[in-house]
């Protein structure tokens, strides 16, 4: 007890972070994958000066990370801890599993706290390798005509070539994941980010989603293909028929059958509607152009 008589002790109070300004944060925050020293940065502003729970900490990590991300942080932050302090204590003791019931009021409950705090940032800052090789793995995107097993495969062998990385881990997953939603060709990505929580979605069913487009989009394309052959042909067809019968009539009726009111009514070969011709048809000339970007 210091001279000059007693003195209160010092106590803590609890001000934890709501859900509601968790998820705010989160749109804010960036990308794990693509931004780490920045989110670090982020996170670190975010949580302030208060001191968090090990309960409190990992309600935050659930928000802001998927499952896969966690793993990712916990690994690289107890490696760091485990290098600086190889006299202990070890960084399972720091980031337990389970529970460990800490209490603000506590002193050493305190510390763990804070060490617990460091050890999140730290793995946060170096869960993904850095340097200029992610952006050489990570690069390309997908062509139009590449499959997406094609494209997936393509982003495994960068994952092992530039980063030396199993594109099985955990980090591999991850990574893979990303970038295969992320640089997917358009109308693929839309699909695959309309999914409901498609960042805890397994590759292969994102993979499973990417085919469907892709096979779907083939169809369409060679549909668009046989219409415009079909049409061409019945049209063909019919303006020869046409011009034959026009010939075998007298000169009166071949005049009031191209008269205005009666080429108002002529179908198209095409789309099959009224008041125009399959080369005035707006939907074959969408078609085409579509055809010829595919």
């Amino acid at each position: 007890m210091p001279m000059g008589g007693p003195q209160a002790g010092i106590g803590f109070i609890s001000v934890p972070l709501s859900s509601g300004d968790v998820r705010d944060f989160k749109k804010e925050m960036g990308n794990l994958l693509e931004d780490p020293l920045g989110v670090s940065e982020r996170v670190d502003q975010f949580l302030g000066p208060n001191i968090y729970t090990w309960d409190e900490l990992q309600s935050i990590l659930g928000i802001l990370f998927t499952s896969e991300e966690k793993n990712m942080i916990r690994r690289a932050g107890m490696r760091i801890w485990d290098a600086q302090h190889a006299q202990g204590p070890q960084a399972d003791l720091k980031w337990p599993l389970q529970n460990p019931n800490w209490n603000h009021q506590n002193p050493e409950h305190w510390g763990h706290m804070q060490d617990l705090r460091i050890i999140i940032i730290q793995g946060i800052r170096e869960a993904v390798p850095r340097g200029q090789n992610i952006n050489k793995a990570f690069n390309e995107r997908q062509k139009k005509e590449e499959t997406p097993t094609e494209w997936l495969e393509i982003l495994r062998k960068n994952l092992q070539l530039y980063l030396g990385l199993d594109p099985e881990a955990p980090l591999g997953q991850s990574l893979l994941k990303t970038q295969f939603v992320a640089k997917s060709w358009e109308d693929i990505r839309r699909k695959l980010e309309k999914l409901g929580n498609w960042q805890e979605r397994g590759l292969d069913e994102l993979l499973r989603e990417a085919q469907k487009v892709y096979v779907r989009r083939d169809e369409e394309s060679h549909k668009r293909q046989v219409r415009m052959m079909v049409a061409a042909v019945q049209e063909s067809r019919g303006q020869e028929t046409s011009r034959r019968d026009r010939l075998d009539r007298p000169s009166h009726q071949r005049w009031e059958e191209e008269s205005p009111k009666n080429r108002e009514t002529r179908a198209c070969f095409y789309c099959g509607g009224k008041g125009h011709l399959r080369k005035d048809c707006r939907k074959r000339m969408k078609d085409e152009r579509m055809f010829k970007e595919d």
